[in-house]
């Protein structure tokens, strides 16, 4: 009886007249530009934060392991990485891979202009995936090439300040004990669109920084170790400690490892106040989806009050009474978290194609709105919403038990 009266409310067929059906309809608007809005400011966050992670654990991984005086001298003191070493690490159980690497500051000039920056030295063992994604033209050059190690790849910001393309030489100064220049070919062009990196890093070959540095071929200034998940971070870092603690008291060198929150703690402390961004936003979309919830409920049951006066007059208790509403409410609230779902999910794949909002990534390391739709937390999302909304609709359904059949009736 509950399930068929409250339908006859709802009007799935004829639809309600009166009052009633205004008030469905903002009711049903509200939960669905609510859920609508919560999913979006959800997905948004999600997108930041796993975009700008992935380009960090792009140039750096999760963990880099540098020599603790770095940064102290023109040229840095190396980390000497035997192939020991490599396999030590490469033994822990969350630990995937692990890339050496040499960094060297240099200035790049044109006969137009000239720009400093650091160039990254890497080898063949070097995961050039999430380069390759970047590149915008050429690339690596091919072991056939003539190149040797005269290469170097730059970021499209910066070949365009100079003047660059695919193909074209430039003189790189090493600033040392004396001035050391060497002419590179560029062979490749890359766009991550996060300007703090793409202004700051040239990729070229290892053994030209090495040799420049007279270093021998197991000295880098430092290692990049990739995990088996970004999860991992806190159990790699303590399995890279105690690996490099050993190291340590063989060899009297002290070694400074750091997770990529370490070396980013800025960046990822921006990302975290969004997060109390993320849950005041879903606490005002739920307050705004409940009270017009909470409206459009009174405004029916006050509309039908000598239907109740005649329900509980036939016998009907406030509970079933009530239950009858509740019923209805739930319709309300499925049928607008469908609208909700619907628009929130397709804006989100609509962004994640075709890129509609953009923005700058001189501000916000990304060139357009990044969104990620996840089952999970859609799924928790839904669940909480409608558990809430029904929780809330036991505040005006308490209106019924104060309707009193030989005064209601008189409403008809």
């Amino acid at each position: 009886m509950e399930k068929f009266l409250a339908r006859r409310l709802y009007g799935r067929d004829e639809g309600v007249k009166g009052g009633s059906r205004p008030a469905i309809i903002i009711a049903t608007a509200g939960i669905a530009v609510g859920l609508a809005v919560m999913i979006l400011t959800i997905a948004i966050t999600r997108g930041f934060k796993n975009q700008i992670r992935d380009k960090v654990m792009g140039f750096s991984q999760h963990i880099t392991v540098t020599n603790s005086r770095v940064g102290l001298g023109v040229i840095e003191d190396p980390v000497v990485c035997m192939d020991t070493t490599m396999d030590a690490l490469l033994s822990q159980s969350v630990v995937e891979h692990v890339q050496p690497y040499v960094n060297k500051p240099c200035i790049i000039r044109t006969s137009e202009a000239f720009h400093g920056f650091m160039l990254k030295g890497i080898g063949a063992d070097y995961d050039r995936t999430f380069l390759n994604r970047y590149m915008l033209r050429g690339g690596f050059p091919e072991p056939k090439d003539s190149l040797g190690n005269n290469w170097v790849i730059l970021s499209r910001n910066i070949a365009d300040m100079l003047g660059l393309d695919v193909g074209t030489k430039a003189d790189v100064y090493f600033m040392q004990d004396q001035v050391r220049i060497r002419r590179l070919t560029v062979t490749g062009i890359y766009e991550t669109g996060f300007l703090e990196y793409d202004r700051l890093f040239g990729i070229t070959e290892i053994k030209l920084l090495q040799r420049l540095n007279d270093w021998e071929p197991y000295e880098y200034s430092g290692l990049e170790i990739g995990l088996t998940s970004v999860s991992k971070v806190d159990e790699g870092y303590g399995q890279v400690r105690d690996v490099m603690n050993a190291i340590e008291k063989q060899t009297g060198e002290d070694f400074l490892v750091r997770t990529l929150y370490d070396t980013h703690s800025g960046l990822f402390a921006w990302l975290e106040v969004l997060d109390l961004n993320v849950w005041i936003i879903l606490a005002l979309m739920m307050g705004i989806a409940g009270f017009t919830m909470i409206s459009g409920l009174l405004i029916i049951i006050f509309e039908r009050t000598a239907t109740i006066g005649m329900l509980k007059s036939m016998g009907a208790s406030n509970k079933t009474v009530r239950k009858i509403f509740l019923r209805l409410a739930s319709y309300i609230i499925l049928k607008g978290m469908a609208i909700g779902n619907a628009v929130g999910i397709v804006i989100c794949l609509a962004q994640q194609w075709f890129h509609i909002f953009p923005l700058d990534p001189a501000n916000y390391y990304l060139d357009s709105v990044p969104m990620q739709v996840g089952l999970g937390w859609l799924i928790i999302l839904n669940v909480v919403m409608f558990i809430l909304s029904m929780l809330m609709m036991l505040i005006p359904s308490a209106v019924i038990s104060r309707i009193v059949p030989s005064k209601s009736i008189r409403f008809e």
